[in-house]
């Protein structure tokens, strides 16, 4: 049985790759059997992932909400566009979770040629970091050739604007972070010129580096109106480990949302967080 990929491409329909999602969601091996056995019995020729998609979170949610939530962690990430602004917060607050001491910065760097306006930028262990944060509005958009050599680009303007007078912080190195995917092109010059690259699912993959550490954003909450993700971001709020690890009372006044509210989104970040 084929199904269509947002590409408009036909493929198989690939019970193994189902298996693995729903593991790195977080569901057993007995669920894992239950949810297949309900969806197989309803997929039908040239159905769509989206509508795939839509048809496993429903099962997935009888499970757990929970493990509807982490699922839909790619979808999740769209919630943070359109223009990637809240994407750029995201990431930092990944780097901050594994110890690096990460930024959005609040103005241009000063490179040799021209000022640059830089995503993030990260420290650890005495060694800093530049990173070009490129968000996508769809799963099947790209970071291509020409996205790759403008970020080495901007990281060598940088490094020299460093040598020739000192007004740049040093950098040692360049990173490529996006909810995309590379193409082989991008990946060949990356890998030439060692900038690491974090993509959805190649590159060093930002699923497994979500999922690692349960570094879910926000927006995996589906009720998550876009006015309060606009507050958790101003707060620097983008992980459901972050309002988890608050209190509902202090935090409601910290966003400005009514604690009753609070409380929910509070609970829901628990369950995330925790599996439960």
């Amino acid at each position: 049985m084929k199904i269509i990929k947002s590409t408009g491409e036909l493929v198989e329909f690939d019970t193994d790759k189902i298996r693995g999602t729903l593991s790195r969601a977080g569901a057993t091996l007995e669920m894992i059997e239950r949810i297949l056995k309900r969806v197989t019995g309803r997929v039908t020729e040239k159905m769509t992932t989206r509508q795939l998609f839509s048809l496993i979170r429903r099962e997935l949610r009888k499970e757990g909400r929970h493990l509807a939530h982490r699922y839909g962690l790619r979808t999740a990430l769209l919630k943070l566009g359109p223009a990637g602004f809240k994407f750029e917060f995201y990431v930092a607050s990944i780097l901050n979770a594994y110890r690096y001491k990460a930024q959005v910065p609040t103005h241009d760097l000063i490179g040799l040629c021209v000022n640059h306006e830089v995503d993030v930028i990260a420290r650890k262990d005495n060694h800093n970091i530049v990173i070009e944060a490129k968000f996508r509005n769809k799963f099947e958009d790209t970071v291509k050739l020409k996205d790759a050599m403008a970020t080495w680009a901007r990281f060598q303007d940088l490094c020299e604007g460093y040598e020739a007078n000192k007004k740049c912080p040093h950098f040692d190195e360049v990173w490529i972070v996006t909810n995309g995917k590379f193409t082989e092109q991008a990946l060949q010059y990356g890998l030439c010129k060692g900038i690491i690259m974090i993509g959805w699912s190649n590159g060093d993959s930002l699923a497994k580096l979500v999922d690692h550490a349960t570094l879910y954003p926000i927006t995996v909450l589906d009720d998550l109106h876009h006015w309060e993700l606009d507050r958790f971001a101003a707060q620097g709020l983008m992980l459901c480990r972050e309002v988890a690890a608050g209190e509902p009372a202090k935090l409601a006044g910290r966003v400005g949302i009514s604690l009753d509210r609070m409380k929910k989104i509070w609970t829901d970040c628990q369950a995330v967080v925790n599996g439960s």
